[in-house]
């Protein structure tokens, strides 16, 4: 009887275990490097990141809340899907590597809240980082509110960190145009009191992280990092409610089903992994657009930049038009003011005149942004559908190839909005698009990939000021590592004059080969040069040829050396040909040396690389190279070549 007594007791043991809900789960990548651990533990839904056999990041924070009921805390575990195995090849129209394939594992956790209210995390490990976002399921017509989400980013402290301050200035307008903090402490906050900006990198651990956002479909706003997490850890925060252009709240407002953004984290063991990754994009919907043979990347001349009155001036584009068609330059841009173009000519003219050279136009306007009801029809034309959708389909008819849309001013949900709007209404209408004093890129390029660059960098059209200029070999030679790894950037690059404003010169502090390999280290698909006419056209022959050479879309992308905000030497491949760009962010004179790319062992080339002076350049031939190259460079310079 005993005997019986203890195997009922052992039997209802096991039931009573094998009935309880489990409370951790792992995820682990194709190559077994990355894990993604899943917690439901101590009231609380958490994650934690290991890297080979290190942790990458520290048990953080899940969960959002949505009108007023917590979804994450005291949640409990209702299923978890089979894993997933994702592969899927899809090619861009632009950026660091058009061909590319999604390799991924996916799996979806379902939880109920004390409310009995369902809610999914979705997760997604790929051999370079990891990516998660909420699922809030059904379909009640009703429109719901998120008051807060509470994802952390709990990194290792013991490395550091360089980021991107959110974009606070006295106009309130956050157009991501802030110097990076290059090795600040982990954690540490920011001066301002607004918090930090997407992407974030770390060298943590003996690891490279980068944290950033992928995916608005605009039902949500775009989102920054404050340190209002556990111990100063990382957390997402909403817009700023005094950002100026809508006085709208900040809070996400949506129907059911509702899928948040997808929070990415790529890892690596080098920054090369970091600067190759295609994450963002993969993580964004399939392209929408059926017929993308129009879709076609390219270089730009533009007037603007040396002198802002000459979209005013027909006669003036017409000299853009020529330069673009000396260069090989398949675009040319008219800016702000071309509705009053005078001086023996319109915008139609210039139009008319570049499709005998063969050259697309594009023009420039406003987003009408917070305009909504601005009695002036061309103050809200590209926030307006139907002023927009008649806008657009007017200048498509006369051969225009390409807007840039600017003045978002505000990450705010209604705005978001706008951008999938303008970009599906310009895909109709086959015209390609810059978005301008934007949001930072969230992979916008892969569902719409007529979308070819956005700003959200302090860029080119800035160095009016000296200290902006005094601070660009250092901007230079960290952005490649920071903004420009989650998409194409419009820095407006190759800049050899002094820009002068108000009458007086800043003077360029950057060498003329820093300044040339710029059209190689920055990736833009639409890639606008932004110096005057004269400037290109009396270069020495060998950087003329360069520019009329490099491409604006790439087949293959590789950081051969670098480190933030000291240097970057940077290889991009189209066809058989690689360009090599290299920059320094220093001010002295110094040798870099790098690796050639598989392949360009060898190979005999010539280096266009700095001269006597800043406003020089001299020339390095290489030839039966081992595939090392060493390069001495002045204060602040660089290097470029071409390897067929």
């Amino acid at each position: 009887m005993k005997k019986l007594l203890n195997t009922a007791l052992l039997l209802f043991a096991v039931l009573m275990t094998s009935c309880t809900a489990p409370d951790a789960w792992e995820l682990v990548s194709k190559d077994s490097n990355i894990r993604f651990v899943l917690e439901n533990k101590q009231e609380n839904l958490s994650y934690s990141v290991f890297y080979k056999d290190g942790v990458a990041m520290e048990k953080s924070l899940l969960g959002l809340v949505m009108d007023n009921c917590e979804y994450g805390k005291n949640a409990q575990f209702v299923s978890a899907s089979a894993v997933k195995d994702i592969s899927n090849a899809y090619q861009l129209k632009s950026g660091k590597k058009m061909n590319t394939t999604e390799e991924c594992r996916e799996q979806t956790f379902t939880f109920r809240t004390k409310e009995d209210k369902q809610f999914d995390l979705i997760v997604r490990i790929y051999n370079d980082g990891v990516a998660f976002r909420y699922e809030l399921p059904g379909e009640d017509g009703q429109m719901h509110t998120i008051q807060a989400e509470h994802t952390e980013f709990a990194v290792p402290v013991n490395g550091k960190a360089w980021i991107h301050p959110y974009d606070w200035n006295d106009r309130h307008k956050p157009s991501y145009e802030q110097y990076c903090q290059s090795e600040i402490d982990i954690r540490s906050e920011c001066g301002h009191g607004r918090g930090w900006a997407f992407p974030m990198l770390f060298n943590t651990n003996g690891v490279w992280m980068m944290i950033t956002e992928a995916h608005l479909d605009g039902s949500y706003p775009a989102t920054h990092i404050d340190n209002a997490g556990t111990g100063k850890a990382y957390k997402i925060r909403f817009p700023e409610p005094d950002e100026p252009i809508v006085p709208d709240a900040v809070e996400p407002v949506s129907e059911l089903p509702w899928f948040t953004p997808w929070r990415a984290i790529i890892i690596g063991d080098n920054l090369n992994t970091i600067f190759q990754t295609q994450m963002i994009s993969h993580l964004n919907p399939a392209s929408v657009v059926n017929d993308e043979s129009w879709i076609k990347a390219g270089r730009a001349s533009w007037s603007w930049w040396s002198n802002g009155g000459t979209p005013r001036d027909y006669k003036a584009q017409l000299k853009y038009v020529d330069l673009s068609a000396e260069m090989g330059w398949e675009y040319m841009l008219i800016d702000a003011g071309w509705q009053r173009m005078g001086n023996g000519g319109t915008m139609e003219d210039v139009v008319k005149y570049a499709q005998q050279k063969g050259v697309g136009v594009w023009l420039w306007y406003h987003s009408g942004a917070g305009r909504d009801n601005d009695s002036i029809p061309t103050h809200r034309l590209m926030s307006d559908p139907e002023l927009r959708r008649a806008e657009m389909q007017r200048i498509s008819e006369i051969g225009v190839k390409g807007i840039k849309v600017d003045f978002f001013d505000t990450d705010k949900q209604r705005i978001i909005q706008l951008y999938p709007a303008l970009l599906k209404d310009a895909a109709d209408n086959h015209l390609l698009v810059d978005l301008h004093g934007a949001t930072l890129p969230r992979g916008f390029e892969r569902t719409y990939p007529n979308m070819l660059t956005t700003e959200a960098i302090r860029g080119a059209e800035t160095l009016g000021r000296q200290e902006r200029c005094d601070q660009a070999a250092k901007h230079n030679a960290t952005v490649p590592f920071t903004r420009n790894v989650v998409g194409s950037m419009d820095y407006t690059p190759v800049t050899f004059s002094d820009k002068v404003r108000q009458g007086v010169p800043a003077i360029r502090k950057t060498t003329m080969g820093h300044q040339l390999a710029l059209a190689v280290v920055f990736e833009s698909g639409f890639q606008c040069f932004a110096d005057k006419a004269e400037s290109y056209l009396s270069l020495p022959e060998q950087p003329k040829q360069f520019l009329k050479d490099v491409p604006a879309a790439w087949d293959e992308s590789i950081l051969l050396a670098g480190y933030p905000a000291d240097y970057a030497v940077v290889a991009r491949r189209s066809g058989d040909i690689w360009y090599i760009g290299g920059i320094s962010g220093k001010e002295e004179e110094r040798e870099i040396e790098f690796t050639l790319p598989a392949g360009c062992e060898g190979k005999s080339f010539t280096m266009i690389i700095d001269g006597k002076d800043k406003d020089s350049f001299d020339y390095m031939p290489v030839e039966n190279t081992n595939g090392t190259v060493k390069v001495k460079v002045l204060p602040n310079g660089g290097f470029a070549g071409m390897i067929r």
